[in-house]
């Protein structure tokens, strides 16, 4: 049944005020769309209707780089940098079982559709748990581009840093799957995927630094074999840069290129530390990069030269990285933190502004996902992922509505209704996908268990968080 979501408006692409207009949707597609005197037989086609008067219709934004995990692990340790905070992060995430992913992904879901969230890009490194979280995911209403990890490295060995013998092992737990594991797993995943209309399967990479040299090959031979956009951490902090820059000659992204490795469909996320030449090579094989603001502020790992990946023409998303990393999934904060912090750039001529920043947490997202043709946009034959927005409120009340007002005024607050995919996953302040309040009871029976299984890695974690901070601040200090 076409459904017509009647009396909204849009804002133009280039900029200006909202225009009136009726959007036609039948399945999970954007049948058609119409202004003026067209909107009324438009709106006559359909089988029902929903009355949007006063709201603005977006394209659902784009999470484009998200651990689902960590939405179990709000309040925990962040007040580290990242390769400290990690120990915290795997100790948590060692005391995940099946029932407290499924929880963290519903969670976390219920707060992006209520954000306007349609579509999250989860980079999940509990590769034993995927069956629970690619359930969750089917459960969650979102359309989810799936990217599990592949690693065989330790930060702290290819740092050079020394452990006691029994505190590694604590730290490092079961190990790392085998290289035949990870290829048979992911080629069921692809299996077990294929036609799935809303959850598709990347390849996830942790990092290319955590990826030993037969890793790389099996990246690369995966990737080719099931045809699989690719997702990956790139030179997010600058010990990262630094061991990069000592392990290859050229750097890290010279080495992915020599490996065949840099290729459209291909996203990295952060790319903070990233140099000039390294962000040419990017542009140039066609690599899109996801700017995380508000984690890598709060883990203190730099500001992402936005400028230079714009002036190169590098397809940009935003993402809200882990909740225990980025605080909220909130894409006004994302958008907004993304065009404030180039201002503090001196060289800078010119600022982003609104416009730019919603073509980020859409388009841009959804290139991240391998999705640029299917979503990110309100477009006659686009996947029917849209989000309304009611303003005019004392926060948003304006003399001009633009994607300024949006941009710099908007919030979670003022999310209507989130479809995905043309169902409406949220509506009438309630999340409709699943049953929230369920999830709610459920993690509220887990979380204490949850704390006592985490106990004992949290401690081995402070251990060697205290242990390894002096060394850290010294391998930082090394020219780069």
């Amino acid at each position: 049944m076409a459904i017509a979501i009647a009396d909204t408006a849009l804002l133009p692409d280039g900029g200006g005020p909202p225009l009136p207009a009726a959007i036609l949707v039948e399945g999970d597609r954007i049948l058609g769309i119409a202004h003026g005197d067209e909107m009324a037989a438009l709106v006559a086609r359909a089988g029902a209707v929903h009355d949007a008067r006063g709201a603005l219709a977006l394209p659902g934004f784009v999470n484009a780089h998200h651990h689902s995990y960590g939405d179990a692990l709000r309040g925990t340790e962040n007040d580290l940098p990242l390769e400290l905070w990690a120990y915290f992060t795997a100790a948590w995430g060692r005391a995940l079982d099946e029932a407290t992913m499924r929880l963290a992904i519903l969670l976390g879901a219920a707060e992006m559709l209520r954000a306007g969230f349609t579509a999250v890009l989860d980079h999940a490194p509990h590769f034993g748990l995927r069956h629970a979280a690619l359930a969750a995911h089917r459960e969650s209403g979102m359309r989810v581009g799936f990217a599990p990890m592949l690693h065989d490295l330790h930060d702290h060995d290819l740092m050079g840093f020394s452990l006691p013998e029994d505190l590694r092992v604590r730290l490092e737990g079961a190990g790392f799957p085998t290289h035949d594991a990870y290829a048979a797993a992911f080629r069921e995943m692809a299996q077990d995927l294929r036609g799935d209309a809303r959850v598709g399967l990347l390849l996830g990479p942790n990092a290319p630094q955590r990826c030993s040299p037969d890793l790389l090959l099996l990246w690369r031979r995966l990737r080719d074999d099931l045809a699989l956009p690719v997702h990956a951490h790139l030179l997010e902090t600058r010990a990262q840069a630094v061991l990069c820059r000592a392990q290859w000659s050229g750097g890290v992204v010279a080495e992915l290129a020599r490996r065949g490795l840099l290729a459209s469909g291909t996203s990295f996320a952060h790319c903070v530390w990233a140099r000039p030449e390294e962000l040419d090579l990017i542009a140039r094989h066609g690599v899109a990069v996801v700017h995380n603001p508000a984690s890598n502020l709060m883990l203190g790992s730099g500001i992402m030269p936005f400028a230079d990946c714009a002036s190169r023409g590098i397809a940009l998303g935003l993402g809200s990285d882990s909740a225990n990393t980025g605080g909220r999934a909130d894409p006004f904060e994302a958008m907004r933190l993304a065009t404030m912090l180039p201002r503090l750039d001196a060289r800078a001529g010119r600022f982003p502004g609104a416009v730019e920043a919603l073509a980020m947490a859409g388009i841009g997202g959804a290139a991240a996902l391998g999705l640029a043709r299917e979503t990110g946009r309100i477009a006659s034959g686009r996947l029917a992922d849209i989000v309304l927005l009611r303003l005019g409120d004392a926060a948003t009340a304006s003399a001009l509505p633009s994607a300024e007002t949006v941009l710099r005024h908007g919030s979670p607050a003022h999310v209507e209704a989130t479809m995905v995919g043309g169902a409406w996953a949220f509506r009438d302040g309630r999340v409709l996908a699943f049953d929230e309040a369920a999830a709610l009871r459920d993690f509220a029976a887990h979380a204490q268990d949850l704390v006592a299984r985490a106990a004992a890695g949290r401690r081995a974690a402070r251990t060697a968080a205290t242990l390894l901070a002096p060394a850290l601040e010294a391998y930082c200090g090394r020219a780069g």
